[in-house]
């Protein structure tokens, strides 16, 4: 299906690949492999050395789009549900007491990023040699289908859930599925746990090319020369927004939500991310897609974000001959920015004066509410170790005010003294989905500071929420998970 033609036929001038290139040397990222499709041709391709097109390449968390296509199968073989619980699954590897947030995660759940685990917990431990035990017995951080949090244990637990049910290897059930059919894997490999388990949240070894038709079958909703491979409404769901992302209320390019094991990212586009940047990005709406390998660990803060840029600015942005287009009006009036997401949801109602009980959290919240008001500005108010406090907060506009919270330095760093010195902020709020509401608060003082506040509520009256803090010295007891359930 895959053929090939030049950078002019597929509509891109090569002085833009140059440019490309360029800035990729320029910033010293360390490249092994770039691929360019537009349509079906490979318009450019250039390898490194060592590394050349039949040389097989770890894809790290690439691996996870992969465990979600092969999920989908299952499904679509009727085998399992979104809905079902994972637990129904491991009956062997469960704790003697499985936890209520454990018990109620779904399938659905885990593929989103949206489970009841966010500590991180790092199975590369002296000893760990069942990975799946090791994952069920940790202590949950906050509920399942509530907020987002890249949980790559639970990604691991999808694939041992599909060799499970299927009885065979990952590889080899995804093989038998799709893979065999779009081509380009006869060599590839997955790396293993210690018990033998498909290593499928990182460990899938293949060649670009092959990465390459992967991301054009899933570009074409999981048909392949006309045969569909993959449900075509499953396919659609993983690459459409299942999930807020965007914890830290910043403009990035992986925070426009997260499908299934799959990024959304800038201009309608979606992207499979692995470590060291192993990158699929498809821009269906230009039929272009790019991959790359390389090994970027040692500054992937900055060479992953100038990866991307330099993707559309040099590449997608001249397609077809486009030029860029620049509209900003020099004489607007200037205003500080406010908290992304829509100024109204119909589920505003469902908690508009609602008291919800906190567990045990790191901030010591006991209790919180939040309201509003018939101009549609809101509060939010709550107890914490120093009583009540309120923060008024404006629906995608900032309202000035106090931040309540006493003892942060004044004249003289590092004296925290409760004289009823408060810091000015800026607080606004938008609705990120329908059930998550993110406040965006600023402080706007001789200290400068960011809290983002991400409340995602469950039908049921469970709420999970998120606090990120950067500042200084201080916020710290504005840091970290909570849960709560409407009193």
């Amino acid at each position: 299906m895959i053929g090939r033609t030049s950078p002019r036929e597929a509509g891109l001038e090569e002085k833009w690949i140059r440019r490309f290139l360029y800035k990729m040397q320029y910033e010293g990222v360390n490249l092994h492999s770039v691929l360019l499709l537009r349509g079906n041709d490979i318009f450019f391709e250039k390898y490194w050395a060592p590394f050349d097109a039949d040389k097989i390449h770890r894809m790290y968390s690439v691996t996870k789009s992969f465990v979600s296509m092969a999920v989908g199968c299952l499904i679509d073989e009727g085998k399992i549900a979104l809905s079902d619980p994972i637990v129904k699954f491991f009956p062997d590897k469960l704790p003697e007491n499985v936890p209520e947030f454990m018990q109620e995660q779904t399938i659905e759940h885990m593929l989103m990023m949206s489970t009841c685990q966010a500590d991180g917990h790092s199975w590369f431990t002296p000893g760990v040699y069942d990975r799946t035990k090791f994952y069920f017995a940790q202590k949950p951080d906050k509920p399942a289908g509530t907020n987002f949090h890249y949980d790559s244990n639970g990604s691991y637990i999808l694939g041992a859930l599909v060799e499970r049910i299927s009885g065979m290897k990952l590889l080899d059930y995804m093989k038998e599925k799709f893979l065999n059919r779009i081509g380009g894997f006869e060599s590839a490999q997955m790396l293993e746990t210690p018990d033998g388990v498909a290593w499928g949240d990182s460990a899938l070894l293949c060649t670009p090319r092959a990465l390459m038709n992967f991301a054009k079958l899933v570009m074409n909703l999981g048909a392949w020369d006309g045969e569909q491979l993959i449900s075509r409404d499953y396919v659609a769901n993983a690459i459409s927004v299942k999930t807020t992302n965007n914890l830290e209320g910043s403009v990035h390019r992986n925070r426009y939500g997260y499908g299934y094991q799959i990024w959304r990212t800038n201009e309608n586009s979606f992207s499979f991310n692995g470590m060291g940047s192993q990158f699929a990005i498809c821009v269906p709406d230009k039929d272009f897609i790019f991959v790359c390998t390389a090994d970027t660990q040692l500054n992937s803060e900055v060479d992953n974000p100038a990866i991307f840029r330099a993707v559309f600015d040099e590449l997608v942005h001249h397609l077809d001959g486009e030029e860029e287009h620049f509209n900003y009006d020099l004489q607007s009036e200037a205003q500080l920015s406010v908290s992304l997401g829509e100024k109204e949801s119909a589920f505003q109602q469902e908690v508009n004066g609602v008291t919800f009980r906190c567990d045990e959290n790191p901030m010591g919240i006991k209790w919180f509410r939040l309201s509003w008001d018939e101009k549609n500005q809101g509060c939010f108010i709550y107890e914490n170790a120093q009583g009540e406090k309120k923060l008024p907060f404006g629906m995608k506009e900032n309202i000035f005010c106090k931040f309540p919270q006493l003892g942060y330095s004044n004249d003289n760093g590092n004296v925290h003294e409760l004289n009823g010195f408060m810091y000015d902020c800026a607080v606004s709020a938008g609705w990120v989905e329908q059930q998550k509401l993110q406040l965006r608060v600023q402080i706007v003082d001789r200290y400068f500071g960011i809290l983002i506040i991400t409340f995602g509520f469950r039908k049921d009256g469970v709420v999970g929420v998120k606090m990120m803090k950067r500042a200084e010295d201080f916020l710290t007891e504005y840091n970290g998970w909570m849960s709560g359930r409407k009193a």
